[in-house]
């Protein structure tokens, strides 16, 4: 089972499963037939880079932020299910937060937003 924690973007809370390894990465929210309001899933990456996103198996329509190193957020893009797309950010980044489509619209967050958390047991907190 994945670890879980929640997360602050823009001052919205978001309650997200972390994705840590390259297995879970690879896993994502793939065979999800539902995903709560304001839920998630937090992709950690090791290191920064540009990181590629695909909805191969995923049959919820989903937003994917990709956030750097600051935890801002510098690209937003909308996810459509069963498609081969590739979403690719635009520069290296740390980390992508997945959520329902149109979450990051109905929320009024955009690029140049803040997320915020802190994750026990690991490098990376806030």
């Amino acid at each position: 089972m994945m670890e879980k924690t929640s997360i602050t973007v823009d001052g919205h809370k978001i309650q997200v499963e972390l994705a840590k390894t390259p297995a879970e990465h690879m896993r994502g929210l793939m065979d999800r037939r539902e995903l709560g309001q304001n839920h998630g899933m937090l992709f950690i990456y090791p290191l920064a880079y540009r990181a590629s996103m695909w909805m191969k198996n995923t049959y919820l329509p989903l937003s994917v932020a990709f956030i750097n190193t600051n935890r801002q957020i510098v690209h937003i893009a909308d996810m459509h299910p069963q498609t081969s797309k590739i979403h690719r950010s635009p520069v290296a980044v740390r980390y992508a937060l997945e959520v329902n489509l149109g979450w990051f619209d109905t929320n009024n967050v955009k690029p140049g937003s803040l997320m915020r958390f802190s994750i026990t047991g690991t490098s990376i907190s806030s």
